[in-house]
């Protein structure tokens, strides 16, 4: 078969790592005539060459080279992430109905691999989904409650319950340069005490209207000031907590490339929280460039996450590494429950109104020398898991074509 992966992920760390490892069960398979379109080569693994540039309209408009590995192609492999929402905008589901009506022009076989969906909140919304639905061939959800959101639209296409796609391929498979493993090195410091990572993002800024949050980024932004401002103030007074019950080590993670999409990034967000800290060398952010490979092994050096999004506590838990998920939607409560570790989600609101809370859990994970084996293994597991039910859908489309 012929693949194509024109989904556009642009410096969200968690989604390159996603499609990363469904790109590498697609590899281990023995497929190789796969064009994947990225925003630089290093997010692909170096057996798929050459790598395809984004056109405009977030690739509704690919480039010529594109345009040419689409119609070459005849499987869509629509990978990682969550387009299926209303929450934000109704523009990305109309983009992505544009985007599908065009591969279907092509007689382009379409399959989602390992998303997530909602919340779905409006009719629109609703109308809008079920119609995109009805031009894949198959849905690969990535937790139950997506899969039951998707099937209560009663859409045409197979819907198929697996894993989010972080747990497919291995995150350390590529080669780690000597560069970066230094880098990572100091970082994580020589310490035998615990070295926690702690990730924030904006959050509090979504409404459901037509225009993306790109495009009126002041409006969004001054709606989630006061909360946004609580919730710094709630993770300085944990990490407060863990540098003097703990004397931990703490390393603030952006989930964005620096750089990148600089109106997504968690970064001045981790900055506004070093601030409290900021003669203590123990408070670190991991603010320089560093591949998805040496992320990935800073990430595996650490005794703990606590990740506000969702993919940051997920590549963690990938990893072999306990995390605690600081939950701003149902969704993260969902895939932790679906993965058997509800007693380590704190949802946001709870937070804020006591940041104790997340500390006890923190506490409780760190006196568990257990726990990292027991991550470890369900990390094997649902990676086995994933990668079949990956392959089921695959043989069963190749059946079909034939």
């Amino acid at each position: 078969m012929k693949w194509v992966c024109p989904r556009v992920i642009r410096g969200n760390r968690g989604d390159l790592l996603s499609r990363q490892g469904i790109l590498q069960a697609l590899l281990a398979r023995g497929e190789q005539d796969v064009a994947v379109f990225a925003l630089t080569d290093a997010h692909v693994p170096a057996a798929l060459r050459p790598v395809l540039p984004y056109g405009p309209l977030y690739n509704l408009v690919p480039p010529p080279p594109g345009r040419q590995a689409l119609r070459r192609a005849d499987t869509v492999l629509w990978t990682g992430g969550l387009d299926l929402q209303d929450d934000s905008s109704l523009a990305k589901l109309v983009h992505t109905l544009a985007v599908f009506s065009s591969y279907r022009l092509l007689g382009l076989r379409i399959i989602a691999v390992m998303q997530g969906a909602g919340p779905l909140t409006t009719t629109a919304g609703r109308w809008l989904t079920r119609h995109i639905l009805n031009r894949m061939d198959v849905f690969i959800a990535r937790d139950p409650k997506t899969l039951a959101l998707l099937a209560a639209l009663r859409p045409r296409c197979q819907l198929v319950l697996a894993h989010d796609g972080i747990f497919a391929g291995d995150p350390l498979a590529e080669p780690l340069s000597a560069r970066e493993a230094e880098r990572v090195q100091h970082l994580v410091g020589a310490e035998t005490r615990p070295v926690i990572g702690f990730n924030l993002r904006l959050w509090f800024h979504f409404a459901s209207s037509l225009l993306p949050y790109q495009f009126v980024k002041w409006r969004y932004r001054a709606r989630s000031e006061d909360r946004m401002r609580r919730l710094i103030d709630a993770a300085q007074a944990v990490i407060g907590e863990l540098r003097h019950t703990h004397r931990a080590r703490i390393i603030l993670l952006s989930m964005y490339e620096p750089g990148v999409e600089p109106w997504e990034d968690d970064l001045p967000y981790l900055e506004r929280v070093k601030q409290s800290f900021a003669a203590d060398s123990d408070v670190q952010i991991a603010g320089a460039p560093l591949s998805l490979r040496a992320f990935a092994e800073l990430i595996r050096r650490l005794d703990l996450v606590v990740g506000m999004r969702l993919h940051s506590a997920l590549a963690a838990i990938r990893l072999g590494v306990p995390a605690v998920h600081l939950a701003y939607t149902l969704k993260g409560h969902d895939i932790f429950a679906a993965l058997g570790l509800a007693d380590y989600v704190v949802a946001v609101e709870q937070f804020l109104q006591s940041p104790s809370v997340l500390s006890d859990v923190i506490t409780r994970a760190l006196a568990q020398p257990a726990l990292r084996n027991q991550i470890q293994h369900l990390a094997d597991c649902t990676t086995r898991e994933n990668e079949r039910i990956f392959q089921g859908v695959l043989d069963r489309c190749l059946r079909e074509k034939h």
